[in-house]
């Protein structure tokens, strides 16, 4: 990666003399940067381009460059790469778009340029992106004259225009960025070797990202686990709904993925999720310009009661900060130090006509109280307040306060004007209370995801593949994709988990004497590879406790199935043992990228009206699988929620331990459903109540 980045230089081909071209803007924009290398201008009518000998192709230069920027027409690419690779370049930027993401030809031609590149022993960046850029060395190879100073940010994104929107925040906060790579359709240089660069760049402090799909995801997870945790990762991945992956499609020719998956994803990696460009700005800005934050407490300082109550409202939103508890030697100090406070108690009101070094003796006070772990200050566009004054107080006193600081002068053009010179001074400036909040709450949710403790699961290694297998492999030989009831459950047993008695009946009279070697209560379901939603048809009947109700029973799963699905092939009836508890769902879907994620929440039919899942994705820890249960409605109910007793969650965890060795030991599961996991009361256990598999052979 290194010689897309510090290349001693670069041959642009399709360069122009006409600034309004690509090829053009390209040329110029390594000109003004200050670039020092070798620039190359390539084009069949050789001459001089901006100044520049311009070569009629790639073979007359003479000397082999290190980085070729394309700027030509799709149709052009191929040829040229082959032509590239003969003369000796291994590294190549291709701006030009029109392939996957535009039609099944384009898809056809970048899968030929990509055997070119591989053939020729060549990286290459794009294509249908906006190139590369290092600040340090002056090199820029996009087709955007935005150039930021630099800094310790760096950015990446999938997206050329939102490249350029990221580049523009830079420029206007004053927060300098390292390095900058667009990396378009991603066939062949992604995301893993991308950061492999970055987290060994010592001019790179944070790095930040917008994709729309992550192409490679074992290297990405690899990738990613080699990063330090000094080295925090920002990403704003677009594609959340039905509709923005539809778009994400068309516009990188690549699927975004379901967006929960990713979601689990970055929780396990430690990445900060942001939901969009604000968010990112300020995630960004936080890291770049803060230490770390290593408690939870927030102080916050205001000349306006109504920021300082907004702020507090902010703070109790946020999962890992809170409002500091400020001691009492604080609390004195602070009102010896400013008498005329109007309230020393947090947050802290210097009030509207204080003197504009007052918020910064309040500082030095409060950043030394053992419960805050950072400051955010407020002040209004006062008359009686300097707020320029303030500015360059606050932006000289934040080297010396120990813990992370935020500012937000709200307002419009006199508060910009202070905030401006925060921002030049490296102070993290926001535009309102929530946003200077929210920066503190990504940092200290940063600080406790790299310094948790990660304890290893202990399994109860039940050896169950071989029996599981078996099961596995007679539904191949039938040519089967799914497994019915019975076989799944076998395989939950062949693992230990806990299923109830049970039996199986093809008539009414045999359901009878099923019943009856179970012993009453009973419940009945209709057995059919057909329904896979029994409730739903009536094929489900609980509680039956004598041999009418069995008989009943039956006719009625029966009679029920055959008309909410016609033709459904049914094999019979399922008797089990009643057990009752709490009903969750336990499942286990492996990703095609990511494998296997563990879900969990409420189960029966409150899976679909309450809609919450918690998810964790393999390989887990104890932590992982604590916070998997507790994250949830249903540890609210498993704990004795109003008066409820508490429930067997030692049992349930047990279930998720063997679920997890079933699908390590077993890839032909594609999905495994158990709904309802019936978990009983504290000591009494808990019981797999169905089961339903999918399969998918390789």
């Amino acid at each position: 990666m290194e010689n897309f980045f510090t290349p001693g230089s670069v041959a642009v081909i399709g360069a122009s003399s006409n600034k309004d071209k690509v090829g053009g803007m390209v040329v110029s924009n390594l000109l003004s940067s200050g670039f020092g290398g070798e620039i190359y201008p390539v084009n069949p009518k050789g001459g001089l381009i901006q100044g520049l000998k311009a070569y009629e192709s790639v073979e007359r230069i003479g000397n082999v460059p290190d980085l070729a920027v394309i700027c030509i027409k799709a149709e052009h690419v191929l040829g040229e790469i082959e032509k590239l690779g003969s003369v000796g370049v291994r590294r190549v930027i291709i701006i030009t778009a029109g392939f996957r993401e535009e039609s099944d030809e384009g898809r056809i031609t970048e899968e030929r340029i990509l055997a070119a590149v591989r053939k020729h022993g060549i990286r290459a960046i794009g294509p249908n992106c906006f190139g590369v850029m290092n600040t340090s060395a002056g090199l820029n190879t996009t087709f955007s004259s935005l150039f930021p100073v630099a800094g310790n940010i760096a950015l990446t994104s999938q997206s050329g225009a939102v490249g350029a929107s990221m580049l523009d925040w830079s420029l206007h906060s004053g927060i300098g960025i390292s390095k900058f790579a667009s990396l378009g359709n991603k066939m062949d240089v992604g995301e893993p070797e991308l950061l492999d660069y970055l987290r060994t760049d010592d001019e790179t402090k944070v790095i930040g990202m917008y994709a729309e799909s992550i192409s490679d995801g074992p290297g990405f997870i690899r990738a990613v686990n080699a990063m330090e945790d000094s080295k925090p990762l920002v990403i704003l991945k677009s594609g959340r709904t039905g509709a923005g992956s539809k778009a994400a499609s068309s516009h990188t020719g690549a699927l975004a993925g379901a967006d929960s998956v990713f979601d689990v994803l970055f929780k396990k990696l430690n990445i900060t999720r942001v939901y969009d460009m604000d968010e990112m700005f300020d995630a960004l800005s936080v890291f770049s310009l803060c230490g770390r934050m290593e408690r939870d407490g927030v102080a916050i300082i205001t000349n306006a009661g109504g920021l300082g109550v907004m702020a507090a409202d902010a703070c109790s939103s946020h999962p890992h900060i809170s409002m500091a508890e400020l001691s009492s030697d604080t609390i004195k100090a602070v009102e010896q130090e400013l008498p005329t406070v109007a309230s020393a108690m947090n947050p802290i009101d210097v009030r509207g006509d204080a003197p504009a070094d007052a918020a910064v003796r309040v500082l030095d006070i409060v950043s030394k109280d053992p419960a805050v772990g950072g400051v955010v200050i407020l002040s209004a566009p006062l008359d009686t307040a300097d707020l320029d004054t303030m500015a360059e107080m606050i932006s000289e006193a934040k080297g010396r306060t120990g813990v992370p600081i935020t500012v937000s002068f709200t307002g419009g053009a006199v508060s910009e004007k202070a905030s401006a010179v925060m921002r030049r001074n490296g102070v993290p400036t926001f535009s309102d209370p929530d946003r200077a909040v929210r920066a503190l709450e990504i940092l200290r949710a940063r600080e406790k995801e790299v310094t948790e403790e990660s304890t290893p699961l202990t399994f109860p290694k039940a050896n169950g593949k071989a029996k599981a297998q078996a099961v596995l492999m007679k539904a191949r030989e039938e040519g089967r994709v799914s497994l019915s009831e019975e076989e799944g459950k076998a395989i939950l047993s062949a693992y230990g988990i806990p299923v109830p008695k049970e039996g199986f009946a093809t008539s009414a009279p045999e359901a009878v004497r099923a019943a009856e070697a179970i012993g009453y209560p009973v419940v009945m379901k209709v057995q059919s590879l057909d329904i896979h939603h029994k409730t739903d048809v009536g094929g489900v009947i609980v509680g039956i406790r004598d041999e009418e109700g069995v008989r009943n029973a039956y006719e009625s799963i029966m009679a029920s199935c055959c008309a909410g699905i016609p033709g459904a092939r049914i094999d019979g009836v399922s008797l089990e043992q009643m057990v009752s508890g709490q009903e969750v769902i336990l499942s286990m879907i492996r990703d095609d990228q990511f494998g296997p994620i563990i879900s969990f929440g409420l189960g029966g039919i409150y899976v679909e009206i309450i809609g919450e899942i918690s998810q964790a994705m393999l390989p887990m820890n104890q932590q992982d699988l604590d916070r998997l249960i507790m994250s949830t409605k249903a540890y609210r109910m498993l704990s004795g929620a109003r008066g409820r007793p508490p429930a067997d969650i030692d049992s349930l965890k047990d279930i998720i331990l063997r679920l997890i060795e079933i699908a390590e030991d077993n890839e032909e599961i594609y999905e495994l459903e158990i709904n309802p996991v019936m978990v009983g009361k504290k000591n009494e256990g808990s019981w797999a109540v169905d089961a339903l598999a999918t399969l998918r052979w390789k």
